[in-house]
């Protein structure tokens, strides 16, 4: 675990209603930074509850500290290309993940950039799903809408501070395929 002495953001500086929907949102959401390593600058109660660690224990650092001994190293390297790589707007991405408790899930992460009027990124944000659980098609279908729901009005939000998430109809069209191609039973 990477620690940063002092985080480089200040939490005046998020809009309020961006914290607001973080507060709201039952989906683990986590905001970095853009800077220095990305730490996370904002995570609601639903990615602790995922994680299980406390804010105190994971604002100002790279969400990385939940990647472990078993995390794919492509898996890894994707998600850290996607970071990188300022030209992707959005990415989706598997990656398994390790709890406080050491115990593992997977995690598909969903990432998009959140830009200021000037087109420089500003954040990330990412939504976070355990896929451990085979999913049925009921709770397909519910977790499309709710994320299609849930982008729709980050994007309302960041557009009133000056900041735009592109690509998220795409995004979202790409992950329906995606979590219907994993809830197939393997035979």
């Amino acid at each position: 675990m990477s620690q940063i002495d002092a985080p480089i953001h200040d939490p005046q500086d998020l809009p309020p209603a961006l914290e607001r929907y973080f507060e709201r949102s039952r989906i683990a959401l986590a905001l970095s930074e853009v800077g220095e390593d990305v730490p996370l600058c904002l995570v609601n109660d639903a990615f602790l509850a995922l994680t299980g660690y406390t804010r105190e224990e994971v604002l100002g650092i790279n969400c990385r500290f939940l990647q472990g001994e078993k995390s794919d190293a492509e898996d890894k390297a994707e998600l850290s290309r996607f970071v990188h790589d300022d030209m992707r707007d959005s990415g989706r991405f598997h990656v398994l993940n390790y709890r406080k408790d050491g115990s593992t899930f997977h995690n598909l992460v969903f990432m998009s950039r959140l830009r200021d009027e000037d087109g420089v990124t500003r954040y990330m944000l990412a939504s976070q799903f355990d896929m451990s659980p085979v999913l049925d098609r009921a709770r397909l279908d519910s977790n499309d809408v709710t994320l299609a729901r849930n982008l729709s009005d980050i994007d309302k939000i960041a557009k009133e501070y000056g900041l735009a998430m592109i690509s998220s109809a795409q995004l979202i069209a790409d992950s329906i395929s995606l979590i219907a191609r994993l809830s197939v039973p393997r035979t």
